[in-house]
């Protein structure tokens, strides 16, 4: 059941059916997260995910305030998957992922995670990406398990911008694009790294629980790296798909992604606008 945290966050996780990417994995088509995030204070998104139907989990994508870190603006993002109903009987979910995105460009200089490790209530796993830190091809990481001293992980990167999924999805928000059109980046979820294929697919229409609404439709290929940067050994790669509103507020309405326990939906309930100034006028 750790497999409910993976895919709320991109499909990046949980064993799922082998498939082929559809892109060239060294091209990328179209610019993409350029500019300011666009994100306001104080929104808010919440989701449910269902596994064949049944609600397993519930998931919030909250934007916090503008704060200083180590002399940069920044805001915070937080994901939290949390297990609901008879799912928790099965397993503990109660996991948060924090991002410090930079006001100005949109890029996350930093990245936390505290999750439950799997398979066990009470252990839980820390760990910070460190992008502010990066040099050349190495993006500091490291590693605690409840109190015990951090251990350094080095991450190998290969492409001049690395995301964490919070700052990815902000940055796909404000992604303007032709249908067909592609890109090739790579992406923390937790503490280790995915190189993510991602295309254009057009223009929808979805109903959700905030009624009928226009979408933009992204379908999306997802492969684990190791620390040296080449491809996770015995994980297979996976396929998901990311609708977001075609109107002004651009929301994120619904990720699905195929595993072996089958097809997991999770889709928005209720999404808060905030109080404060879009970041990223329109």
């Amino acid at each position: 059941m750790r497999v409910l945290t993976i895919v709320l966050l991109a499909a990046c996780g949980g064993k799922g059916e082998k498939t082929t990417p559809f892109i060239d994995p060294t091209t990328s088509t179209t610019p993409w997260g350029t500019g300011k995030p666009l994100v306001t204070p104080g929104e808010r998104m919440t989701y449910k995910l269902s596994l064949k139907g049944f609600e397993i989990a519930s998931y919030t994508f909250a934007v916090g305030e503008i704060q200083d870190l180590e002399g940069k603006q920044t805001i915070s993002v937080e994901g939290h998957a949390k297990s609901v109903g008879l799912a928790k009987m099965v397993a503990k979910v109660d996991d948060k992922f924090t991002s410090w995105i930079d006001v100005e460009n949109g890029r996350a200089r930093r990245f936390q995670t505290d999750e439950y490790e799997t398979n066990s209530d009470t252990n839980i796993e820390h760990a910070i990406v460190d992008f502010a830190r990066r040099d050349t091809t190495t993006v500091p990481v490291s590693f605690a398990l409840n109190d015990a001293p951090p251990t350094p992980e080095p991450q190998k990167v290969s492409q001049k911008d690395v995301w964490d999924y919070n700052a990815f999805l902000v940055a796909l928000r404000a992604w303007e694009a032709p249908d067909g059109a592609t890109i090739s980046t790579e992406v923390f979820r937790s503490r280790f790294l995915w190189k993510i294929d991602v295309r254009v697919t057009g223009k929808t229409k979805l109903l959700t629980a905030l009624g009928e609404l226009p979408a933009l439709r992204f379908d999306g290929h997802a492969m684990k790296l190791t620390r040296d940067g080449g491809k996770f050994p015995d994980t297979d790669e996976r396929d998901f798909t990311i609708w977001i509103s075609d109107e002004g507020d651009r929301v994120p309405l619904k990720n699905t992604a195929r595993t072996d326990y089958g097809d997991i939906e999770m889709l928005i309930v209720d999404y808060q606008p905030g109080t404060g100034q879009r970041l990223r006028p329109l």
